[in-house]
């Protein structure tokens, strides 16, 4: 069986060389931005080394038992290891407990292997009690970690991997991918694509989940309204946000990164660049905010909204972050 993922060829490659016995390292690390397919990959190599009945060497069959449980996260020498739910970052007791679990024998792999994704969200503490199995790794013991980029990590984490670093595929690679290979409608792969800026895993979670996307729609229709409010009707936005289901600090997280993916697609069309825009669907939006706002207002809406994101990440008070915010908003006209 094909390894089936889109693009990353040679980091594919790579690891298959790699799943040959007596090639394969003690720990990897897959960088990227989230949904261009690292856990993906990561399980894809666990097959690669655990399939039971390999077509050739670096393949996998996909149907074996061995398959099958890795597929389903249930191979018992396979620990995803993960943040807690309703936590932000991954623990060093987290990292100590799996610590003692690598060092316990395999029960029929030839390794005991642990995924970490996201690891960019561990601790220092974490960091640096990972270190230990980096250095001194235990014998048969496999490393994989995924993160945004090495750069996210202490540079004696990844400086101990075997780095991968993997990039979106074009727009234009992932609409085909869409419509040939899964089977999805021409006009809404096309918008997938440009939606996801060619990250696979993210367009079809998008694909998947309705739901999101008429979040994204809301956010966006939401921005419009605003950008033709005056102070009155942009604070009872947000007293109308504080009163629904929209005011947690990851919802508001959500329209404000939505509200960014608009302010980008204003700034490619008002500088002419060739870029493709993330928002195709409100491109006539896009196009008439450009013509009525100049670049160097455009650029201090970008900066607004980063630092708003940033400030949530801090633990600022979430009404306070999106209440500023809105109030710095442009008025474009009101009838």
């Amino acid at each position: 069986m094909q390894w089936n993922i889109l693009g990353h060829e040679t980091a594919i490659r790579f690891l298959k060389n790699h799943a040959i016995p007596g090639k394969t390292r003690h720990a990897y690390l897959i960088t990227g931005p989230e949904g261009v397919g690292r856990e993906t990959l990561a399980l894809a190599f666990a097959k690669a080394l655990n399939c039971q009945n390999p077509p050739e060497k670096g393949e996998f069959c996909g149907v074996c038992l061995a398959c099958r449980q890795i597929d389903e996260q249930r191979y018992p020498d396979l620990l995803i290891l993960r943040v807690n739910e309703g936590s932000k970052d991954l623990k060093i007791d987290q990292i100590r407990e799996m610590q003692q679990k690598l060092a316990l024998a395999p029960y029929q792999s030839p390794y005991r292997m642990v995924l970490i994704p996201d690891f960019q969200r561990a601790t220092i503490g974490a960091s640096n009690a990972l270190l230990k199995s980096l250095e001194e790794p235990p014998s048969k013991a496999l490393l994989i970690l995924t993160a945004d980029a090495r750069e996210c990590l202490l540079e004696t984490i990844a400086s101990r991997c075997e780095v991968l670093r993997l990039r979106p595929s074009s727009v234009e690679t992932l609409e085909r991918y869409l419509v040939d290979e899964k089977g999805i409608a021409a006009n809404r792969a096309k918008r997938l694509a440009h939606l996801t800026g060619g990250r696979v895993g993210t367009a079809l979670s998008y694909d998947q989940t309705q739901d999101l996307l008429d979040a994204y729609d809301d956010a966006l229709t939401d921005l419009g309204d605003l950008l033709n409010s005056r102070l009155r009707e942009r604070l009872q936005f947000v007293e109308k946000l504080q009163k629904g289901k929209g005011s947690s600090r990851e919802q508001i997280a959500f329209l404000i990164a939505t509200w960014l993916t608009f302010w980008r697609d204003v700034m490619i069309r008002r500088e002419g660049a060739d870029i493709p825009l993330v928002n195709i669907e409100h491109e006539g939006r896009v196009n008439e905010t450009a013509q009525l706002i100049p670049s160097r207002q455009i650029k201090k809406m970008l900066k607004d909204h980063e630092k708003a994101l940033v400030n949530l990440d801090a633990n600022l008070n979430p009404r306070l972050v999106i209440e500023n915010l809105i109030l710095t908003l442009p008025l474009l006209q009101v009838a």
